[in-house]
């Protein structure tokens, strides 16, 4: 057991290493990335009564509040929406409304609900089925198979190399062929970009569609969102959309009856989780005591309703059910050595939390 002062260096150690690769993957022109491919959408002005509903900086306090965090805080798309309208809403000058902005493994989010949609459908029967009927490649004991709902929690043992992530982000599929993949024969959380991986190869191959088109037609389209673009080759990364979009899929957790997928998935992704021993989250600052869904974050301490996607360089999508609030923070996160940044504060998201726990 790590002392108290130890885990917090480690802590801010790792926050400090997210802010530098963050601004390595933040741009969809990257050298770590292949060319995002398109999701088809709406645009702004044709979303049904966006612009009416969209009350800009309505509260002068809350407003100044962000306004002072934007800035300190290298936010450059943030969204609140407070029962059903939006509150406050700004971007920076080069943000294309958040499209511009690697939303990182909030794209695991995307791919847990198609998950859902999938087993909605009847192409997948169940969570608890085995990877090996969709992926017969993959080859384990059938007394004790790994299942998507391991992969979906991170609790399959896998064990993959560094070679299949940086081939998968440029463009290219795995490097080590399924049927050499192995697993470790414990269910002990880890988190390995390879489980959403697999998701991702499990849905291609039932809807044989590209990841893209996919989107497209699940999510994109029946809820008009806004063009977007995504690397087809990871499924654990690199979406881009802009952060109106984000926000929408935030509200499918606060109407159980949405017509996209059914109540009961919605209600696993945030409820099926686990309490891994280790695990450095960016919201909560701190590596233990946080619980981890079907990429469903929560953990903040005093504040059990509140659950989050969240993805590298502190990208959120953060939801309150009691007070019907959802948060979309897009960007990166300042350096500890920029003294005039919020990275030393008590919380890196304070004001978030505070509008989060508010009803108006």
């Amino acid at each position: 057991m790590a002392s108290p002062l130890k885990t917090v260096l480690q802590d801010g150690a790792l926050l400090e290493a997210n802010a530098h690769l963050n601004d390595l993957m933040t741009s969809s022109g990257s050298f770590l990335l292949s060319a995002p491919l398109p999701i088809a959408g709406v645009t702004y002005e044709e979303q049904e009564g966006e612009k009416e509903r969209a009350l800009f900086n309505e509260n002068a306090a809350t407003s100044d509040s962000l306004d002072a965090w934007f800035d300190r805080s290298q936010t450059q798309a943030l969204i609140v929406q407070k029962q059903g309208r939006i509150v406050y809403q700004r971007y920076s000058p080069d943000a294309d409304d958040g499209r511009a902005i690697n939303a990182m493994s909030m794209t695991k989010a995307i791919v847990a609900i198609l998950i859902g949609i999938a087993i909605d459908e009847g192409l997948i029967h169940s969570e608890k089925d085995s990877i090996s009927m969709y992926l017969p490649q993959i080859t384990q004991p059938p007394e004790d198979p790994i299942t998507l709902r391991d992969l979906l929690r991170h609790t399959s043992g896998i064990e993959s190399a560094s070679k299949d992530i940086t081939a998968t982000l440029k463009g290219n599929p795995l490097i080590t062929p399924l049927s050499e993949i192995s697993f470790k024969g414990d269910r002990l959380f880890r988190y390995d970009n390879i489980n959403y991986h697999l998701l991702s190869l499990v849905l291609k191959k039932l809807y044989k569609q590209p990841l893209n088109q996919l989107i497209e037609n699940k999510l994109w389209q029946p809820l008009k969102l806004e063009e977007a673009s995504v690397i087809d080759t990871a499924g654990y990364c690199c979406m881009f959309a802009t952060a109106r979009s984000w926000l929408k899929i935030g509200s499918l957790f606060l109407n159980p009856n949405n017509h996209i997928v059914s109540s009961g998935w919605i209600e696993k992704m945030v409820e099926d989780s686990v309490i891994p021993e280790w695990f450095f989250v960016q919201a909560t600052g701190k590596s233990v005591g946080n619980t981890y869904g079907y990429h469903i974050y929560g953990g903040l301490p005093g504040s059990p309703e509140v659950f989050w996607i969240e993805g590298l360089g502190l990208q959120l999508v953060m939801v309150n059910p009691q007070t019907e609030t959802v948060i979309v923070r897009l960007g990166g996160i300042p350096s500890a050595l920029n003294v005039f940044s919020n990275r030393h504060d008590d919380s890196i998201i304070a004001p978030l939390l505070n509008i989060l726990m508010t009803d108006s």
